[in-house]
């Protein structure tokens, strides 16, 4: 997921005095016209998954009232299971805000500092420069060494469970640089996490999921969260299992990787009456103390005084009506889950997904702030990949082009055409060697969404897999234009020009 660099506008001193004398008449007002609200959104989330795209639970608030709470769709590939709101899902990277509440009330025990070098409580760490602050906030630098667990998982040399310890002595041994000087740029970093989570474990003289089952889970009622691991794996019930669906409408399991156990950045099962109740402690001060919220909500400064929309475990941004938003998203296999805070509308929403929908909760929560807002929401429609598969089988890559193109021209729309879903057909057809088809899907796509970083990843990879690396430089080159601060985009540029 992209995040852009939007400024982040803040509520004024005078701005939240008047909020909170308004809070009694609005919350009069949000009961009138909830039984309206909860309607619509009924209906959206009830058409979502009749185009085959919302499959999961779903819980929306409104000054601290529960507007919309329902769960839809199965629970398994197998569909031997329907879904309730029970389930407990894989929350991905929103996972990634209990590891900085876990630092910041450890911060607020004074047993660290948010600016303690990581390696005074990591002495393995090969970086002496880099902050707690910026592994919170994604300005350290740390290289990644998820490249790493993949290999080692692709030559199946994992037998025994891998959960992110060894992850200081990995950068070690591989010797790998920063990627920039700490605090002088941002980017998205699961590495720090897992190397937080450690931290915590260290400081705290507690295994990392022990610490938040004592901090947090037990003292906030959240009954049915936890860290997964080994040993409690086979208790997470009722538990959601990530699926993906196939083009031609069959189901393919998409749950964990066996033995791997990404504690920090990922890695906890909840539900989505937990993860509102985990939301209303943040908001309360519960979690933290008002203080720590202030500072975990509030942009990171770079080292040349620009700022970037995340703060402590937190996205920064506005949200599709342009108000200010605290957020953060989830993406682990066939799992896709958002948690989000509109404060100045009061308003929470928890979507939590497992059928690999990469886009679903992004559009559902924008969709969600305009139903309550009383604004129209966009129309859903069928994705265009299944009549597209169906297509395929009948026409060459150029009458394939052409299919395509007219159903976009077409007014009105009679498909949606979300990018995920179409690389999901290419990928398809180059399983079944059908080279120029595929290349004709991927680039329709990366037409269509010529700002799309995975859209233009997905057509380099298929043009260098047909052999033609000059247009996979292309596309490489592209996308370094549109994330020109990414060190690993042009480790890859020059890779391809090196083969």
């Amino acid at each position: 997921m992209e995040i852009s660099r939007k400024s982040v506008p803040r509520l004024s001193r005078l701005a939240v005095l008047a909020l909170t004398c308004m809070a009694l008449p609005v919350l009069a007002r949000a009961a009138e016209v909830a039984p309206a609200r909860t309607a619509e959104l009924a209906r959206y989330f009830e058409n979502c998954h009749a185009v085959r795209v919302c499959n999961g639970s779903f819980l929306v608030t409104q000054h601290g009232k529960v507007v919309y709470q329902d769960a839809l769709g199965w629970a398994d590939a197998q569909a031997q299971a329907n879904l309730t709101v029970e389930h407990a899902f894989d929350i991905g990277s929103v996972s990634k805000q209990f590891a900085a509440a876990a630092v910041l009330r450890l911060a607020e025990r004074g047993q660290l500092s948010l600016d303690d070098p990581a390696a005074r409580y990591l002495p393995q760490l090969p970086y002496a420069d880099i902050t707690l602050r910026q592994l919170l906030n994604h300005t350290s630098g740390v290289p990644d060494v998820f490249p790493h667990y993949t290999q080692l998982l692709k030559r199946g040399e994992v037998v025994t469970p891998m959960r992110g310890d060894e992850a200081a002595a990995l950068l070690a041994e591989h010797k790998a640089p920063l990627s920039f000087a700490p605090g002088s740029a941002f980017e998205y970093s699961n590495t720090g996490y897992i190397l937080l989570a450690q931290i915590v474990g260290r400081v705290s003289g507690m295994d990392y999921a022990d610490y938040l089952q004592h901090e947090f889970f037990a003292p906030l009622g959240m009954a049915h969260t936890r860290v997964r691991l080994p040993d409690n794996d086979a208790l997470i019930q009722p538990r959601a299992w990530g699926f993906s669906v196939r083009p031609d409408g069959s189901r393919k399991a998409f749950d964990q990787i066996p033995n791997f156990y990404p504690v920090g950045p990922g890695g906890i099962y909840s539900t989505a009456q937990d993860l509102q109740r985990w939301a209303d402690a943040l908001q309360q001060g519960r979690a933290m103390s008002k203080a720590n919220w202030a500072l975990a909500t509030t942009p990171a400064t770079l080292s040349d005084g620009s700022k970037v929309p995340y703060g402590l475990g937190f996205k920064l941004v506005d949200s599709a009506l342009g108000k200010p938003m605290i957020t953060h998203g989830g993406d682990w296999r066939g799992f896709k889950s958002d948690l989000t805070l509109l404060p100045e509308q009061g308003v929470q929403i928890v979507l939590l997904t497992n059928n690999a929908q990469d886009d679903s909760v992004e559009a559902a929560r924008d969709a969600v702030e305009a139903i309550l807002a009383g604004k129209p929401r966009p129309v859903l429609l069928t994705s265009v990949h299944w009549a597209l598969y169906a297509q395929a089988e009948g026409m060459d890559a150029a009458q394939l082009t052409g299919w395509l193109d007219q159903q976009w021209a077409q007014v009105p729309r009679r498909y949606d055409f979300p990018g995920q879903p179409l690389e999901q057909v290419a990928g398809d057809l180059l399983r079944r060697k059908a080279g120029d088809k595929a290349l004709a899907v991927l680039e329709f796509n990366a037409r269509i969404h010529p700002g799309s970083l995975d859209a233009l990843d997905s057509l380099a990879d298929a043009y260098r897999e047909t052999g033609n690396r000059q247009a996979a430089i292309a596309q490489v080159q592209k996308m370094i234009a549109l994330k020109p601060e990414s060190r690993r985009l042009r480790q890859r540029l020059a890779q391809l020009q090196g083969e």
